[in-house]
């Protein structure tokens, strides 16, 4: 995959995590959960946001050669989030997921 490829499939994957994550469905399956639970939930979604944000403003050429680097991993990572996405109802899956994207992600570019 090319940068810009690599690029659209992290943005494009996180802003379909934070529509998931901000659903009826991921509330009521946050519902009855811990409460470490549901505040690793939280800070995943704020912290989804903030990738968001840094990558949208990200210059491409600046993190071109981090993200082919990462190009593997990337890959790895947006495919398992989106699977887990597919059974919200399991929500350690999805915060495990959340979290391996975010670390991933973090590799190039700045989370704040």
């Amino acid at each position: 995959m090319t940068a810009s490829d690599l690029y659209s499939l992290s943005l494009a994957t996180l802003v379909a995590t934070r529509k998931k994550m901000l659903s009826p469905e991921w509330q009521e399956a946050l519902d009855g959960q811990s409460a470490d639970l549901r505040s690793a939930a939280s800070m995943d979604l704020i912290q989804v946001q903030m990738a968001i944000s840094a990558l949208s403003n990200a210059v491409l050429s600046d993190i071109a050669d981090e993200m082919s680097d990462e190009s593997q991993a990337i890959q790895d990572a947006t495919d398992g989030l989106n699977k887990a996405l597919e059974n919200i109802s399991k929500v350690q899956n999805v915060i495990s997921a959340v979290t391996t994207v975010l670390d991933t992600v973090s590799k190039f570019i700045t989370l704040v």
